[in-house]
């Protein structure tokens, strides 16, 4: 529909824009938002984007959407654009789409989007959005992020804040900007030419990279709720102060678990095990119950609960054997939160465990200490696949908060030895001179490789665990086939899960005259390819590890070994790797260790981890000569 396009977007359009990569697809010219506080549990918030199409891979950010939830309500929203050739369209509010959110992980919430795409998407192209929405914030503080995946001309917020109200402000990212004074009465800070987050494989999370503020804002009546971590640790205290409170019924079964255990492991090991086994995640966010969880009591009958709920239960249990606990907040993306931005980037809640005088903190791998000194043994009861005294990767080497009585204090999760985290491959095989391999493998996984194989084992059938084993084996092997799997330890968290199965492989060697040749690595990929381009973002990996790789080769009669690979070993601090291919007796070994110390690797280390992969990829192709004798 054709339509008048605002002097706002025209204004903003004939910017005199700075000189883009020849790849950049899209600029934002203008990223405005004005909140307008109108009480203490209200205000207005008003948007306003301009985009520009550069490239076709652009189109996607033409598409424009405001959330919303509850008792929220979206008082306008407008879009429109100017096609390639100046043709300029208007869409109006009634032709936006309302549709519910999705979260990921919950069966149902009150999230709301509004959303459209404007017309004459193509390159050259103007779009436009603006919007108005009354909220109802559960904390009174806001954020905005200034940097996205594409560049951004001009960004802005405007804080417009009842008579005689304060604020407080918290930047992250790059240096702190100081607002100025509005016409409208309020404080704007503005950033220009903010560079864009580039895609680049396995970066940190944008929302760990990109420069942020947030702003507490405080009336003159309130509560200082925000503006600080112990002031965030507060705000949750007084939404679960109530939570915890057991029901005859739940204290009968808490006497059951810990009948005759006499001592902190066996208590928290015994209920743990209930939380992980017994009670189902089911998430159900209306309203403020996405931060408040519901009653202990209301969790243990119902037998559901979202991360939040779990961590009740447990924690109310616990109590019930006399051991105390603390909520953690903390979130699945790493680095999320950042010591000098209070914010609430969390999206999960697990549980620390007060170890009590003499207990021995060296036997878990997830314990840290408060700022008083307490040890804590921190525990996710919504992960159904790692035991009590771990933490999976995404959790550890990141900051969390704590709450306490006291208010809350950020933590930081240690990053776990390679040694807790550790797949071992065996293999036993005889090769053919018609060049088939067969043999059995024996994999040992614990840690994080035991709790993913259990996530996908679990519940599988026998079909689909032998399709699961043969979509890992197709990345080492061409024709194969496997058979007689058997896997054990998948339902005993603390025990080392062992996958043992048979595989027969046609054509493993190639024929090269009177010699053979045979890759001594039979399975097991480490190596992997790195973009040429220069690098601005760390590299993330989600654990620290120890894989190992131990196979025979019983060599074919008639042949022997006319040429081995050399040793490999190499050491870049942040991992290192070693192999060896030997002969003893008719058998070829290969044995070969890599160990990955660090999850994140600073982009300046590019070279060297390009090299050390380099030197994997290599040893991996590798080829031992086998020669026939007469």
């Amino acid at each position: 529909m054709c339509g008048e396009v605002p002097d706002w977007v025209r204004k903003a359009a004939a910017e005199k824009l700075p000189t883009y990569d020849q790849d950049t697809n899209a600029v934002v010219l203008l990223d405005e938002t004005t909140i307008t506080v109108t009480s203490a549990d209200e205000l207005v918030e008003h948007g306003r984007k301009v985009v520009k199409i550069l490239r076709p891979d652009g189109r996607g950010e033409a598409s424009f959407q405001v959330f919303f939830r509850g008792k929220e309500k979206v008082l306008s929203a407008h879009a429109w654009s100017v096609d390639a050739t100046g043709r300029e369209y208007e869409v109006k509010e009634k032709e936006f789409v309302e549709r519910g959110v999705s979260l990921g992980y919950d069966l149902y919430n009150d999230v709301r989007v509004l959303t459209t795409t404007s017309p004459g998407v193509a390159p050259g192209s103007l779009h436009a959005f603006e919007y108005e929405v009354r909220r109802h914030p559960w904390l009174n503080q806001l954020g905005k992020e200034f940097q996205e995946s594409i560049p951004v001309h001009e960004a802005r917020l405007e804080l417009r804040l009842p008579k005689g109200w304060e604020y407080k402000t918290s930047w992250t990212g790059g240096p702190a900007v100081m607002p100025l004074e509005t016409a409208g009465g309020g404080l704007a800070w503005t950033l220009r030419d903010v560079p864009a987050i580039e895609h680049e494989s396995m970066r940190p999370a944008l929302g760990a990279l990109s420069t942020w503020l947030e702003v507490a804002y405080f009336g003159t009546r309130q509560g200082n709720n925000a503006g600080s971590w112990e002031a965030m640790g507060g705000w949750m205290n007084q939404l679960t102060a109530d939570r915890r409170a057991p029901t005859p019924e739940l204290s009968e079964r808490v006497k059951q678990l810990t009948a005759g255990k006499t001592d902190f492991d066996g208590k928290v090991r015994a209920l743990a095990s209930f939380l992980q086994s017994d009670i189902r995640y089911v998430a159900i966010e209306i309203g403020i119950g996405g931060y408040q969880p519901h009653p202990a009591g209301d969790i243990f009958h119902l037998r559901y609960g979202d991360c939040k709920d779990k961590a009740t239960l447990l924690s109310t249990m616990l109590h019930e054997v006399g051991i105390e606990s603390d909520y953690v907040i903390i979130s699945t993306q790493r680095g999320m939160a950042r010591p000098e931005l209070p914010a609430l980037v969390f999206n999960h809640a697990i549980l620390a465990i007060e170890l009590p005088p003499g207990a021995d903190p060296s036997q878990y791998r997830s314990v840290v200490r408060g700022k008083n000194g307490q040890q804590y043994l921190v525990f996710d009861p919504t992960d159904t696949f790692t035991p009590l005294g771990n933490l999976r990767g995404e959790l550890q080497d990141t900051y969390a908060l704590l709450v306490t009585k006291a208010g809350g204090e950020l933590i930081h999760t240690s990053l776990q030895a390679p040694e807790t985290n550790e797949l071992a491959r065996t293999g036993q095989f005889t090769l053919g001179a018609d060049g088939v391999l067969t043999g059995e493998i024996v994999e040992s996984r614990s840690g994080d490789h035991a709790s993913y194989e259990r996530a996908a084992l679990t519940y599988a059938t026998q079909k689909q665990r032998s399709e699961h084993l043969e979509q890992r084996l197709n990345h080492s092997l061409k024709g194969f086939t496997a058979q007689g799997v058997d896997v054990q330890g998948v339902d005993q968290l603390q025990q080392k899960l062992v996958t043992t199965f048979k595989v027969t492989a046609p054509g493993y060697s190639q024929a090269r005259g009177a010699l053979l040749l045979v890759r001594p690595r039979v399975m097991g990929e480490q190596g992997f390819a790195l973009d040429r381009k220069p690098r601005k973002y760390p590299f993330q990996f989600d654990s620290a590890s120890r894989e190992t790789d131990s196979y025979e080769i019983e060599l074919p009669q008639g042949y022997v070994a006319d040429d081995l690979p050399n040793p490999v070993k190499i050491d870049a601090k942040f991992a290192s790797y070693e192999s060896k291919v030997e002969v003893v007796g008719s058998k070829l070994k290969y044995s070969r260790e890599y160990v990955r110390r660090d999850v994140l690797i600073p982009p300046g280390k590019t070279e060297e981890l390009r090299k050390f992969l380099a030197v994997i990829g290599s040893d991996e192709a590798a080829v031992v000569v086998l020669k026939r004798v007469l």
